[in-house]
């Protein structure tokens, strides 16, 4: 933490001192000098110290104990006019620098030597050129981050900041480019002059074009501020597979920033905010690592410093120490808040209770709002057990220093975890088995940990070999997290294929479409392939063909449909799995399609299914009606014809409905070919609701908009969830 920021704040006597005046001021100086070493905050009391011995505070410049601040050096650790998007609409190499249209430098907030914000009045000087005097308490922290900021309008003035080059993007035809001609003789050695645009941090990314990434001109045609205020509105962790993945991909695209007017965000810090909110810590700290060392605003020094956390790497949180701001207004500055619990941490985590204490007491003058955080500092300092309340959500600080208060997770904890910790902790053998069982069964419903990951915690459960054999004859324990331990390990002891097709269909009926619906799969998923497809397992058919076809193996699940449709066992599953196959396997609807117009039929025959089921009403006309439009969507040819049928039977299902405007937008980005804007609104439409709760024309205008802008897997995907939700066989309930 920088204290030598202090010495340009200092007030100065308005004239000679007395003998009194200086001895009192070089007791104050030792002092000082002896406390700074424990910290800001030992500093601070000294000088506070000496203000109430002395009744004014005054320092003179050789007896201060800190060096000089260059006036524009690299130490001040953070730029507040750059990361709130004011001052100067360009900026010359450095963050620290900031350029008026003029050319000359100005000063960040708080480079005068008094403010009437901080309990200085100017006063104009004598003749004798007698300095300000003090008036009120004397502030040395540096100026908050909060001061009235000017609201921005509402259309695209000329003077708001503009990426990437600092202008508007509409005149970025007519920005001067000189040419300069070939040398005589040489043809091909002419250059051209131009201005370069601001390499732009939001630009960073681990996905390419080859790696699952929409491509680095994803945002090409898409408003920057448009980015900005949406891309905080994703869903994370999000509800569905499909939409995790898509969440994903879109925080994680190197892809060049979108350009235009802005408010003054960091995009990477909205970025790396949603993709630990989404649980994807280790990807904030990869991006960390590739950013090649490059000083990160606040903000998103805040997230790395949580992504860290969760990473159990405090080392590395504590170092993002230097380039948070430091005396903020911490009961109403997230930012600096965050600031001064971690400073604590720090501090404790480096056994230095002393400075802890006293920065816990500074907080609490401060008025920061977290007293569970501070009675946790009190336990891990001086063994106090204070009464606080648990915040709703226990962040990565929080619960590392719950880990140095030596305070367990309580069994209500467990759903308050931050979604950054569920994967690190899933694997974390310190905690109770139980606990890290459901941990690592909630890390599984957001698709952040592996069926083996998933395994291990189930592994670690203490067990007999009778407790096993129990759940084979249906003797199960009370606790649901042995129960589904227990039948994991009954599950690796059987190697005879029938045996393993009979424990799997007693796991699949107690658990799918319950809490540990996607544990149940992603941890049996080698066990479920290990079992060939036979007629002698005719009864295991329908949760084979329903669970592969979830898990997107569709060559097995093909094979499991031949079985169960010649078996005739579950003749509505039979039909719930072929609708289902043909919206995840283009090929599948390809030939269907190919077959249907060399017969020339008036109804395609992929489509019978469905009319056959619209007479029936109930859940059976809602899932035709579904796979009508979806394959409507999907670009399937669809005749009027069955279009009537359906009306003639009733309306669509009801279903949840973006707004009005937000579709409007879909449309026109998927028009426009804009991918990353269409991702993000198609995403933004979906919302929590996800697939399977919304309503199927608006589904079906998501999927569409999808396929347009080339990503016909992740639309068929969306279509599959949406469909499979209103599935009625046993297998694929929800």
């Amino acid at each position: 933490m920088k204290i030598l920021h202090v010495k340009r704040l200092r007030p100065v006597f308005p004239g000679p001192m007395s003998r009194q005046g200086v001895r009192q001021q070089n007791i104050s100086v030792k002092v000082t000098k002896r406390l700074c070493s424990q910290g800001f905050l030992g500093l601070w009391v000294a000088v506070g110290a000496f203000g109430i011995a002395s009744g004014s505070v005054a320092v003179a410049a050789e007896d201060w104990p800190f060096k000089e601040r260059p006036r524009w050096g690299s130490e001040w650790p953070f730029n507040r006019d750059a990361e709130n998007g004011q001052g100067a609409s360009e900026t010359t190499g450095s963050i620290d620098d900031p350029v008026e249209a003029s050319g000359e430098r100005t000063g960040v907030r708080g480079e005068t030597p008094y403010n009437s914000d901080y309990g200085y009045e100017p006063v104009s000087g004598g003749a004798n050129g007698t300095a300000p005097v003090q008036r009120g308490p004397l502030s040395i922290l540096p100026p908050t981050r909060n001061a009235a900021e000017p609201p921005l309008p509402a259309g695209e003035p000329q003077d708001l900041i503009l990426y990437p080059s600092g202008r508007n993007p509409d005149a970025a035809s007519n920005l001067p480019v000189r040419a300069l001609g070939a040398r005589p003789g040489e043809a091909g050695t002419g250059i051209q002059i131009g201005t370069l645009g601001d390499v732009d941090e939001a630009s960073a990314g681990l996905l390419d074009d080859q790696s699952g990434g929409f491509g680095s001109r994803m945002w090409e045609g898409t408003a920057r501020r448009f980015v900005e205020v949406n891309l905080g509105k994703l869903v994370t962790p999000a509800p569905t597979p499909a939409m995790a993945d898509l969440t994903r991909r879109l925080l994680l695209t190197a892809a060049r920033a979108p350009q235009g007017a802005t408010d003054g965000v960091s995009l990477l810090a909205l970025r790396l905010n949603r993709l630990n909110q989404a649980g994807y810590a280790s990807a904030v700290s990869q991006l960390r690592a590739r950013s090649g060392g490059a000083r990160p605003s606040a903000a998103a020094a805040l997230e790395y410093a949580m992504a860290a956390l969760a990473d159990d790497d405090g080392q590395s949180a504590c170092h993002f120490l230097t380039v948070l701001p430091v005396g903020g207004e911490v009961a109403i500055d997230p930012v600096a808040a965050f600031a001064v619990k971690l400073s604590i941490y720090c501090q404790i985590a480096a056994g230095d209770k002393a400075s802890a204490n006293l920065s816990s007491d500074l907080a609490r003058e401060q008025g920061l709002d977290d007293e569970y955080f501070l009675a946790l500092a009190a336990a891990a300092t001086d063994g106090l057990r204070l009464s606080a309340e648990m915040p709703s959500v226990i962040d990565p600080l929080t619960y590392r220093m719950m880990v140095l208060a030596d305070r367990a997770l309580p069994d209500d904890g467990l759903s308050r975890l931050h979604p950054s910790l569920l994967s690190v902790l899933a694997g974390d053998r310190q905690i109770d088995g139980e606990q890290r069982i459901a941990v690592a069964e909630k890390a599984a419903l957001f698709g952040l940990i592996s069926g083996d990951e998933i395994g291990s915690a189930y592994l670690a459960l203490s067990y007999t070999r009778d407790d096993v054999d129990g759940v084979r004859s249906g003797r199960e324990p009370a606790s649901p997290y042995r129960r589904r331990a227990l039948f994991h390990q009954a599950v690796l002891d059987e190697r005879v294929p029938v045996g393993l097709a009979d424990i799997l269909s007693a796991v699949f009926q107690r658990e799918l479409g319950g809490p540990a619906h996607r544990a149940t799969l992603q941890v049996h998923k080698s066990s479920l392939s290990s079992v060939p497809a036979s007629g002698a397992l005719s009864a295991f058919s329908p949760y084979a063909a329903g669970a592969l076809l979830e898990l997107g193996d569709r060559v097995r699940a093909s094979m499991w449909l031949a079985v169960l449709e010649n078996s005739g066992v579950d003749p509505r599953a039979a039909r719930e799995v072929r609708a289902l196959l043909r919206l995840i396997d283009p090929g599948a609807l390809a030939l269907d399609v190919a077959t249907e117009a060399a017969g020339g039929g008036a109804v395609p025959a992929f489509l019978q299914d469905a009319l056959d089921d619209l007479p029936q009403g109930g859940a059976a006309r809602d899932f035709a009606a579904i796979e009508i439009v979806l394959m409507d969507a999907l670009g399937a040819p669809v005749p009027q014809s069955v279009y009537d049928a359906l009306l003639v039977t009733g309306d669509l299902p009801e279903g949840a409905a973006p707004a009005p405007d937000v579709m409007r937008r879909l449309k026109a980005a998927s028009d426009a070919g804009r991918v990353g804007e269409t991702v993000l609104v198609a995403l933004i439409a979906l919302g929590e609701a996800g697939p399977g709760e919304l309503h199927p024309q608006p589904m079906a205008e998501i999927v569409s908009a999808l396929q347009q802008v080339g990503l016909e897997r992740d639309a068929r995907r969306l279509a599959f969830e949406a469909l499979s939700a209103r599935a009625g066989a046993m297998s694929l309930g929800r």
